[in-house]
């Protein structure tokens, strides 16, 4: 009989704990080992797809590096661009520039046009070369070849990519300089000249009114849709570079109404007032305004019957400055005038007439700067200047030009009258004798020069004349625009004499026992000018300084022969030192300089060498207004002769 072995029941449970226990841990091994060997799989598929697409990448960049380069060096235009319909891809910039004028490129804009047809059969047209469609070969091929470069790195390849695949057709080199201008100008003009006709037509337009009849409704030519239509007309032409025309037809307006808004746009026209023109010194064309009330004249219509006439006031409107009144302003007025006494050689009144008629006339705008040697010009014997007699070192020699510093004194003493700017104004190094000291200027070519400014609001002019019997005088007058009734007058004070000295120089070229005066001596002064101002009762209102002049001295110079024998011997004719000889010509400025300082050549003489000394006032004579001297002046007057 066999052994049985009797477990019990709890035994029994227990067992079945124990292997139910290790069969889930076995269970559970077993997935997380499944479950290793499926991320095992799943990495090595990860890393092999992250290693496929590493290489794919690389690859991709290498192939973009490249291509990268390969646009980078490109020198040939991007494929598939075109200029104005012609071809470029694949060109160089010369390829290019040659291709478009072998077909007749920069031509093209001479068969570009647009003709604009109304409907009552008037018309204008517009050219390509009129808005600027002027064709140059050389800045289209430029721009076909710039077309997708100048960009980033990847933006150039980019844009070299696409031109694969669409084309370009770079219509804007030709509209790069357009200028829709004259269209404006063009269709501005035509709109109202088509529509005034058509208001004449059916309304009547007076001086002083408008008279329309209600019912008569109106298809005016509306500016802006014209404007388009030009545009679009002239650019599909330049598509097709030909001359191209349209028609326009006004949008039909409702029956029984006037759009008042285009009758006012045709009709309003603003003031224009005059203005100074500088370049022709003068005012310009002035013209009234005209228009109407338009709400109110909307209001008329709106209250009228059909078969009712309107009439609708007209307002002129006067622009705030007729031509007239600014004419009257300009030139009107005498702001400074003096008159010098001419003497001298023949020569030197040459001179004299020939510096007066180039200064003559000359006109000059606010804030212009008058200069003597701009406007005189350089002095020639080649523009019919002669030689005349010039100080050079404090003696007189003949230079070509001498005598002009006299115009360009007489300017200066005139300007002083006024309230002009003196911009650069140099004295003499000795006295003069057609003007008294402090009032000359004198001017030599490359070296010193008069100016003064036009520092007023309104132009001025020169007026220069030669009068008197012989031509011995002349007269500047400076015209422009007094604002007041006030005038000015100048006074020169001498602060100090400097006499001259009386030097005999032996010389054996003179003849034995006789004297020659080789130089006439000149007393020297140091004066300072002041300008007064008065009213019109003669009142002063001020005085001030312009500043002070210093005329140097010259001493008189008397050549000696020699001794006669004692047998024979005279003495030898000698003026008593100190004699005051009338001074010589006048000189470029010497100020503070001592006497015999060198003077550059060329300046001119004044009266008194070699011919009748020019009228000097005496000291003491009252001047009426706008002269130089005070009234009982006691100093002597050191102007020459």
């Amino acid at each position: 009989m066999a052994n049985i072995k009797l477990i019990s029941g709890k035994s029994r449970k227990k067992t079945l704990k124990v292997n139910k226990a290790q069969n889930t841990q076995n269970a559970q091994k077993t997935q997380k080992t499944q479950k290793t060997q499926r991320n095992r799989k799943r990495n090595t598929a990860a890393r092999t797809i992250l290693i496929i697409a590493g290489v794919l990448a690389a690859g991709v960049l290498t192939l973009f590096l490249s291509l990268g380069v390969y646009v980078r060096n490109l020198d040939v235009v991007y494929p598939n661009v075109w200029a104005d319909g012609i071809k470029l891809s694949g060109m160089t910039l010369e390829e290019a520039t040659e291709a478009l004028i072998s077909q007749g490129y920069e031509s093209n804009a001479e068969d570009v046009s647009a003709t604009i047809i109304f409907p009552d059969g008037e018309s204008f047209t517009i050219t390509g070369d009129e808005v600027g469609f002027s064709l140059n070969a050389e800045e289209a091929a430029l721009t076909a070849y710039e077309f997708g470069r100048g960009g980033a790195f990847m933006e150039n390849e980019i844009a070299y990519v696409r031109a694969y695949f669409s084309r370009t057709d770079l219509r804007e080199v030709s509209k790069s300089k357009f200028d829709d201008t004259p269209i404006r100008e063009a269709v501005g003009f035509h709109t109202r000249r088509f529509n005034g006709a058509l208001f004449e037509g059916t309304h009547k337009i007076n001086d002083d009114s408008i008279e329309i009849v209600v019912g008569t409704g109106i298809k005016p030519a509306i500016e802006e849709d014209l404007y388009e239509l030009t545009v679009a007309t002239l650019f599909h032409a330049l598509e097709e570079i030909a001359h191209l025309t349209a028609h326009y037809v006004p949008t039909a307006a409702e029956d029984n109404k006037v759009d008042l808004s285009i009758l006012f746009a045709y009709i309003d026209v603003k003031p224009v007032s005059s203005v100074y023109d500088r370049d022709t010194f003068s005012a310009t064309q002035s013209s009234s305004g005209i228009t109407f009330d338009l709400e109110h004249a909307q209001r008329m219509l709106d209250n009228a019957k059909n078969g009712d006439r309107v009439v609708i006031p007209l307002v002129i409107i006067e622009p705030e400055q007729t031509t007239e009144e600014l004419e009257s302003l300009l030139f009107r007025d005498v702001l400074g005038e003096r008159t010098t006494t001419i003497s001298g050689s023949s020569n030197r009144r040459n001179n004299i007439r020939l510096a007066t008629e180039s200064v003559n006339e000359k006109k000059f705008n606010p804030d212009d700067v008058f200069s003597f040697n701009e406007v005189v010009g350089e002095r020639t014997a080649a523009r019919g200047y002669r030689e005349a007699g010039a100080y050079v070192s404090g003696r007189l020699v003949d230079e070509v030009g001498g005598g002009i510093c006299q115009v360009s004194s007489t300017i200066y003493a005139a300007v002083l009258l006024t309230d002009l700017e003196v911009v650069t104004r140099y004295n003499h190094g000795m006295t003069i004798a057609y003007l008294p000291l402090g009032h000359d200027a004198t001017v030599s070519w490359g070296s010193k020069d008069f100016k003064f400014r036009n520092n007023t609001d309104f132009p001025i002019k020169l007026e220069t004349e030669l009068g008197g019997s012989g031509d011995s005088e002349l007269t500047v007058r400076i015209i422009g625009t007094k604002l007041d009734d006030t005038y000015i007058k100048t006074e020169r004070v001498i602060l100090e004499t400097f006499p001259i000295n009386v030097i005999r120089v032996d010389d054996p070229t003179v003849p034995p026992g006789e004297t020659k005066v080789d130089t006439n001596g000149q007393t020297g002064y140091l004066v300072e000018v002041f300008k007064e101002r008065y009213d019109a009762e003669d009142n002063l209102i001020e005085r001030w300084s312009i500043g002070k002049d210093r005329y140097n001295k010259q001493d008189k110079v008397i050549l000696v022969g020699p001794e006669l024998p004692e047998e024979t011997e005279e003495p030898p004719t000698e003026e008593p030192p100190g004699t005051d000889e009338p001074p010589g010509t006048d000189e470029p400025p010497g100020t503070d300089e001592p006497p015999g300082t060198e003077e550059p050549p060329g300046t001119d003489e004044p009266p008194g060498t070699g011919e009748p000394p020019a009228t000097v006032e005496p000291p003491g004579t009252a001047e009426p207004p706008g002269t130089t001297d005070p009234p009982n002046e006691t100093e002597p007057p050191p102007d020459g002769n």
